[in-house]
């Protein structure tokens, strides 16, 4: 697995991040899992990759029916106390095409942004992706952003 970033110094204590996946059940009985792997702590100004993952853990072929000629993702930051800091798709039109995509038995669908905090603090990552019904979402992850 890959791990992203290095050392950050912060005053006289040295964090070293580590990937963190947020891993759900399964949210359908499909055996479709959705998660989400960010490092655990970065630095402010820094962009902070995050990945969202979708796989068909099942052993036959799975249809998505997903919106967006590209497919529409958001990630959701919030702080500790559950203010939104930063959407994705915040001030952003989405094309309501709907796609079906279609997964085989194995098989990972993954798609990624980067995030720039610009203040230190704790936060949670959440993914989610829009669907005909009810979205998918990913367990939350904490993130720490340190000066």
């Amino acid at each position: 697995m890959k791990r992203w970033g290095g050392a950050a110094l912060c005053g006289a204590a040295l964090l070293i991040p580590r990937t963190v996946i947020a891993t759900p059940s399964p949210q359908r009985p499909d055996s479709l899992t959705f998660t989400l792997v960010a490092p655990d702590s970065a630095r402010a100004g820094h962009p902070i990759p995050i990945v969202l993952r979708l796989t068909n853990t099942g052993d036959r072929p799975l249809d998505l029916y997903l919106t967006g000629r590209t497919i529409t993702f958001d990630i959701v930051v919030t702080r500790v106390d559950g203010e939104i800091v930063w959407r994705r798709l915040a001030h952003v039109t989405s094309q309501q095409i709907l796609q079906v995509k279609t997964l085989a038995p194995g098989e990972m669908l993954e798609v990624k942004d980067r995030w720039t905090a610009t203040a230190p603090g704790d936060y949670t990552l959440m993914g989610v992706i829009p669907t005909d019904r009810e979205p998918l979402r990913t367990a939350p992850a904490r993130l720490r952003v340190a000066p």
